[in-house]
């Protein structure tokens, strides 16, 4: 956490960004990320996952009970764009136990337990939702646009990074330019999961090439738990199959909800990405943290969660 901090700082408090991380810092940051199973820019994990602490230990780790490890800058609009993820992985908590419950429900062949599991599933969705709801309460489009967004952009895809970045002293990158992706939610696991669990499948192009690619800046755990997730039993077909109409509202109401979460993010990337750029023409806007067209891909993300219900 602390080096990607520093190699981001370093990266991005200048005018000009570097082409050349010095050996003093690229070395360990190389040898951790290999420890760590990640690559050594700074990924969504150390950015939000692993990065706060509660200010009551009695207390919900949630919003209003929870602060920041470390920061860029500080004040209130990054401090709390940084939370908000931080509580939503939390609320997701009880979705992803949900998960398991469903499949397991599936292999018994009990409807019954599989409405309790998708109630879960929903009301974890549900949750997730409303906390990414109360973005805007102390995070306003244009400090972040200005003054948080400029420090977890990444190496690909970044008009002043051509070549990548070179990993001074690191043998094993053989002086070559590294292109990581930016710190991007797309790294966290939550969705990915729903989307194996509830069957949402995204069509084979560029965009689904790129959320595979996402996984290799996740911790090897959280992948192995989508993997397990994608191989385990259809919860999708087993609703089919069972074709009882409160089983199926439940299972379309996830899905549903994990469209609304889609669309809230889409709307959210309009406002505090797009709409910026639009008044700052010298800043890319097309191209999001993580290096993609972001608004395309999360508009077709949307779109196709939308057409996946029962």
């Amino acid at each position: 956490l602390a080096l990607s901090y520093i190699g981001m700082a370093y990266q991005w408090s200048e005018n000009d960004a570097a082409h050349v991380i010095p050996s003093v810092l690229a070395k360990p940051w190389y040898e951790l990320g290999v420890k760590v199973g990640r690559p050594p820019i700074l990924s969504y994990v150390s950015y939000s996952i692993d990065n706060w602490y509660r200010l009551d230990p009695k207390k919900e780790i949630e919003c209003g009970n929870i602060a920041l490890l470390q920061c860029f800058l500080g004040g209130q609009d990054e401090e709390w764009f940084i939370l908000i993820h931080i509580d939503i992985e939390k609320k997701a908590g009880i979705a992803l136990d949900a998960i398991e419950l469903a499949q397991k429900a599936v292999v018994a062949n009990e409807s019954d337990a599989l409405d309790i599991a998708l109630t879960q599933l929903r009301d974890g969705i549900k949750s997730m939702y409303e906390v990414l709801a109360r973005m805007p309460e102390k995070c306003d489009p244009y400090v972040y646009f200005h003054r948080v967004r400029p420090y977890i952009f990444g190496w690909r895809n970044n008009p002043a990074l051509p070549n990548g970045v070179i990993y001074e002293g690191v043998e094993a990158l053989g002086g070559k330019g590294m292109t990581y992706r930016g710190e991007t939610g797309a790294q966290s696991a939550i969705v990915p999961a729903l989307d194996a669990v509830l069957g949402i499948e995204h069509e084979r192009d560029e965009l689904r090439e790129y959320l595979m690619e996402m996984r290799e800046y996740m911790p090897p755990k959280h992948v192995a738990f989508i993997e397990a997730v994608e191989a385990g039993p259809s919860v999708r077909e087993f609703v089919k199959k069972v074709n009882r109409a409160s089983t199926t509202e439940l299972f379309n109401q996830s899905v549903e909800l994990v469209a609304d979460f889609r669309a809230m993010h889409l709307e959210y990337a309009g406002q505090y990405i797009h709409a910026q750029a639009q008044k700052a023409p010298g800043n890319p806007s097309a191209v999001g943290t993580g290096g993609t067209p972001f608004m395309t891909y999360l508009r077709k993300h949307r779109d196709e969660t939308k057409a996946q219900s029962l």
